[in-house]
């Protein structure tokens, strides 16, 4: 397949390409039609179908007030009729690059993804995004809200290893949960924290002895969650899954689970008749999906009490239920859990 020059992927939200016949949600169906019902495949589909049951019935009994809930952000692809909401650290660099790649395009080394996605797949206004997508496969991949929530911190914030996110929320979650010397007055919490910052900033090493910030650099795990669970800001990382998807209101046809990626995106891509041409490649993926007290999870989750863990599991009530994942094997992990 041709690839294109990240001018060339520009250019397409100039040009209106014709839906590609094959690939309908109506062909898929009708071709779904021919699969064993002994097949792997015809079995995913009856999960599928079990998910989406699941789905519409927590809807159903959560329903309050007619909402306006919105997708945050979808990657519509108009020729290959799909629809992805995208949700971070849940193969969300994974899916975009193979969706760029069933569009022909191949992201380079140095090109910024979300920039790509938008001049690839340029977004249209909420009025219009439903009609848009109507006839299109919808698709969403979710990951255990735990799991995700520590995976967002070893990569954005622990160590102050992204100096984008501590300067922007990092150092904010360590001046509002870290302890100071009682002698110190705001205005000289706020010069240390100034000078961590600045080094940060320029990208030279802190070594800064004897300044709360740099004991640990970057925020722990406990103000990182403490931050979570009190601020208002809802960051596409850490927000819930039915608010930045709208999963009660947009009606998803897939939902595909990141502890199962390799399996169910295969199952997907060939259903969709594309198994044979893509594979999804794992991105960013250095540690195993944590979940268990024997998983790596449990050195972040050790660091906080189970008091603390039920704050995170409340806030994340409904995709616990929507999606079906259970919180129990990390309070075993908690810093005061008794057998």
């Amino acid at each position: 397949m041709k690839s294109v020059t990240a001018f060339e992927a520009f250019t397409r939200r100039l040009v209106s390409y014709p839906n590609d016949p094959r690939y309908s949600p109506a062909a898929l169906k009708k071709r779904a039609l021919s699969f064993s019902n002994t097949s792997d495949l015809a079995a995913f589909l009856v999960e599928q179908d079990r998910r989406k049951h699941q789905l519409a019935e927590v809807c159903q009994e959560n329903r309050g007030p007619p909402s306006n809930d919105h997708p945050l952000f979808l990657v519509h692809d108009r020729r290959n009729s799909l629809t992805y909401c995208p949700i971070y650290k849940a193969a969300s660099t994974s899916w975009s690059i193979l969706l760029l790649q069933m569009a022909g395009v191949t992201k380079s080394e140095e090109e910024n993804l979300q920039v790509l996605l938008e001049e690839v797949f340029p977004r249209k206004l909420r009025t219009t995004e439903y009609k848009r997508t109507r006839n299109t496969t919808k698709f969403v991949v979710v990951r255990h809200p735990l799991d995700r929530l520590a995976s967002t911190y070893r990569d954005k914030y622990q160590n102050a290893s992204k100096p984008w996110y501590y300067i922007n929320y990092g150092q904010e979650m360590v001046r509002m949960f870290r302890s100071f010397p009682e002698r110190l007055t705001k205005a000289e919490v706020l010069g240390l924290q100034y000078q961590v910052a600045a080094k940060i900033q320029a990208g030279h090493p802190v070594t800064l002895s004897g300044n709360p910030f740099t004991n640990p650099l970057g925020p722990t795990f406990r103000e990182f969650v403490l931050f979570v669970v009190a601020s208002k800001h809802a960051d596409p990382h850490w927000m819930e899954f039915h608010r930045q998807c709208a999963v009660c209101n947009f009606d998803y046809d897939f939902i595909i689970k990141f502890e199962n990626l390799r399996g169910e995106s295969e199952q997907f891509l060939d259903y969709l008749n594309r198994g044979s041409d893509f594979i999804l490649q794992r991105r960013n993926s250095r540690r195993k999906p944590s979940g268990s007290s024997a998983d790596p999870g449990c050195s972040l989750f050790s660091q906080i009490s189970a008091r603390l863990i039920r704050r995170l599991v409340a806030k994340y009530e409904k995709d616990f239920k929507l999606f079906e994942y259970s919180p129990d094997e990390y309070y075993k992990c908690a810093s005061d859990y008794k057998l």
